[in-house]
């Protein structure tokens, strides 16, 4: 099942609330943004992995990172493009794109959990694959005190949108990164303004 293509519709239906979520969504942001950054030297090569409407791809270049973005859905990516006239935005499938190119790091946010845990595990191998030696990857979902997945409307949202869902244990994506290569693994949490808890972790290659 080609699940970015069904989230692409998902998620350019949705596009319009999220970029009205900008402004709520910044402190959140930043905040991430504080544990990735230090990691990665100034002027290094950062992709941005489901970068939506291009929030965290502004903030990135902002503090002098080369920043890429890859969405699958045209509409978010319309407004990452617009948000960031320079930045190279890709409009693609993570898992198909041949990135042509190494990264001294991969910021994810709010992405590893739109597929099934199979799919999940090639994307972290991927990820570890393109990074450098010593690249750090910023990757984060809900906390979740089950590991489940599925198919689930998208409530917090207008609309009875569905995607399909992954909830990871802190233990289950600490294993799965180690599975993939990954160490050096920092756990940090993060509420945002919606009610949701972000379980994020810093996992050096």
């Amino acid at each position: 099942m080609d699940y970015s293509e069904i989230h692409k519709d998902t998620y350019d239906a949705l596009a319009d609330e999220y970029e009205a979520r900008v402004d709520a969504l910044l402190p959140v942001t930043q905040e991430a943004i504080s544990y990735f950054s230090p990691h990665v030297a100034s002027g290094g090569n950062v992709l941005e992995v489901g970068c939506g409407v291009g929030l965290a791809v502004k903030l990135l270049a902002e503090q002098g990172f080369a920043v890429k973005g890859i969405e699958f859905s045209p509409k978010m990516a319309d407004y990452a493009k617009k948000r960031n006239p320079h930045a190279a935005i890709v409009v693609g499938d993570f898992l198909t794109t041949d990135f042509k190119a190494t990264f001294d790091g991969i910021f994810a946010f709010a992405f590893i959990h739109l597929f099934p845990k199979a799919d999940a595990l090639r994307i972290l191998d991927k990820m570890y694959s393109i990074l450098r030696a010593n690249g750090v990857l910023y990757i984060g979902t809900t906390e979740s005190s089950e590991s489940t997945e599925g198919w689930e409307i998208k409530e917090d949202y207008s609309g009875t949108h569905k995607r399909f869902r992954k909830h990871w244990t802190e233990t289950e994506f600490r294993d799965a990164l180690e599975r993939s290569g990954f160490g050096n693994i920092v756990l940090h949490k993060i509420p945002d303004p919606f009610g949701k808890v972000w379980m994020d972790f810093t996992a050096k290659k």
